[in-house]
């Protein structure tokens, strides 16, 4: 708010800001771990342990570099009830993990749905390859 004088009038300025995001009841700091068991053509069974972030109900995690082998991002929004679909896009490490046994950095992508509530989170992978999720808010 800012007062001003003109020709013996005062005015009265309002700065009007963007409404900002609420905060949901999910944003945080969140301990994920994804578990893929040995798949059908039997690449080896891993597991990832990570760490991500919740803000504005928006989900962001990494597990290892970017653009290093083994490097997976997961994304996506957690809806107030708790429910999210998770977009998820990594790069491939040892050809004997990956499904097809395709070569080490090969790009993939796929998507898993998910259930918060409280300070815990399930979810599975749904494409591919079956794999778990469990999230635990720090």
């Amino acid at each position: 708010m800012v007062l001003h004088r003109l020709a013996g009038a005062t005015i009265l300025l309002t700065a009007w800001a963007a409404p900002a995001l609420a905060a949901s009841p999910f944003d945080g700091a969140w301990a994920v771990t994804l578990v893929c068991p040995q798949a059908v053509d039997g690449a080896f069974g891993y597991t990832y342990r990570f760490g991500a972030t919740v803000t504005d109900g928006v989900l962001h995690g990494e597990n290892g570099t970017r653009g290093m082998p083994s490097w997976l991002a997961l994304d996506g929004r957690i809806q107030p009830d708790g429910t999210a679909l998770l977009s998820a896009e990594g790069l491939t490490g040892t050809p004997e993990y990956a499904v097809g046994r395709v070569p080490k950095m090969t790009s993939y992508r796929y998507r898993a749905t998910a259930r918060f509530s409280g300070t815990r989170g399930t979810g599975s992978r749904t494409e591919v390859r079956p794999c778990t999720l469990d999230f635990v808010k720090s």
